[in-house]
């Protein structure tokens, strides 16, 4: 079996690996770079062509969550070939395909049931390669590691993973004693212990126990549904209502339906407010009729700012600006704090204001420790280094053996 890693060794993001054996070809995640918007655009219709050559011959890609960068190439891909996703990640590729009408709704998406603490893995055999998949914890839900079995060997892709989430016991549901484990190191730089989600809702709880008449606006991923969780269950704590776009509103009501433990606004009284781009956006589609009775007016929260926990984002600038007006307001981002820098015209507003800026937040990635106690745990003949800018840490960090691949070069296993 030959491993190819067409993107991924040297960067963070825009992750895509081959296995190949001599009658079958797959692909397990088709990412997009992180700084693609940044490139000119004969760069970026360069990987759009990249893409294409990777995808010739290959019988079925494998995505392992819904992030951007692990599935944004998608849209360059054939519609024939049969793409394999959690019901999570179909869930939310459903939902961005009604709010965000330049994304391709992929007809030929097929359902992978990943092993759980509870339930078997359901394995997909493509030619003579099977393939198993692992739920793991990660900042998007239904995020999956993946099993490759092929010529004797066995693979392991790690996808994107952590321990510090609500769910970080998975790992142990991994394989042991494989032969590779190819390894996400977005982190591995970072020695100090992550935050828990745990202690991320308790940082909202006791922001939001402050009785000093100030509305809270949270600037947080809407498929981060961890974070939501946290954000709702502070909210319950603390006495306040959680307020949503319709955008979130209906990734937590599509959610709700895979795990009735996600808070959904029709059964957790969330409110929903309809700002006009997006209301405009989905027209008459079926999430314009839904939560009738949640939705909420502006002029409700400026009269009370002190009850509500707004979520939003900096796009919607105009309109809060407009409609949501208020003399004092905590500002909080709850996201990795630089991409704070790539909106100076809504924190310059929020300076003006005097508003208080906060930053709540936890990586969706290991850290050190955690990764060398997965990859203890997993005890893989070697170690591949993937999504990561210094691959050579590796070296230092782990006990194993460490095999260092350069973007395209093919490694017989």
């Amino acid at each position: 079996m030959y491993l190819t890693i067409h993107r991924g060794t040297n960067e963070i993001g825009g992750s895509c690996i081959e296995l190949a054996t001599n009658s079958s070809k797959v692909l397990i995640d088709i990412g997009l770079p992180l700084d693609f918007n940044l490139k000119t655009k004969e760069q970026q219709q360069l990987i759009k062509l990249q893409v294409q050559n990777w995808c010739v011959d290959v019988d079925a890609i494998f995505i392992s969550h819904y992030h951007q960068d692990h599935h944004g190439l998608l849209s360059e891909v054939s519609l024939e070939m049969p793409v394999f996703v959690t019901r999570g990640t179909a869930s939310m590729f459903n939902i961005n395909s009604v709010f965000l009408p330049n994304k391709t709704k992929f007809d030929n998406v097929q359902i992978i049931k990943p092993a759980t603490t509870s339930l078997p893995a359901i394995p997909v055999t493509i030619g003579d390669i099977k393939i198993t998949a692992f739920t793991v914890d990660h900042s998007a839900y239904d995020a999956c590691a993946y099993l490759i079995e092929a010529d004797g060997k066995k693979i392991l892709y790690s996808g994107d993973i952590r321990l510090h989430g609500r769910k970080g016991i998975l790992y142990k549901n991994f394989p042991q004693d494989v032969d590779f484990l190819i390894l996400e190191g977005t982190n591995i730089e970072k020695s100090n212990t992550s935050k828990t989600e745990c202690d991320i809702e308790q940082e909202f709880v006791k922001l939001f126990k402050n009785k000093d008449g100030k509305l809270n606006f949270v600037w947080c991923s809407g498929q981060n549904i961890d974070r939501l969780t946290n954000i709702f269950k502070a909210t319950i704590k603390t006495h306040k209502i959680l307020v949503v776009d319709v955008y979130i509103a209906a990734v937590l009501y599509e959610i709700h339906k895979l795990n009735d433990k996600i808070p959904s606004p029709e059964s957790h009284g969330i409110k929903v407010w309809y700002t006009h781009p997006i209301k405009y956006s989905i027209g008459e589609t079926n999430y314009s009729l839904l939560f009738p009775n949640q939705r909420i007016r502006p002029i409700e929260i400026i009269n009370n700012p002190e009850n509500y926990v707004v979520v939003m984002r900096p796009s919607m600038l105009r309109f809060i600006q407009q409609n949501l007006k208020v003399s004092k307001a905590n500002v909080i981002t709850s996201l990795w704090k630089e991409y704070e820098k790539g909106e100076k015209r809504f924190f310059n507003w929020v300076d003006l204001q005097g508003y208080k800026k906060l930053h709540i937040h936890t990586s969706g990635h290991a850290d050190m420790q955690s990764l060398k106690t997965i990859a203890d745990y997993i005890n893989p003949k070697e170690i591949i280094p993937i999504h990561t800018l210094k691959k050579d840490f590796f070296e230092t960090v782990f006990r194993q053996k460490i095999k260092l691949l350069e973007d395209n070069e093919s490694y017989n296993i």
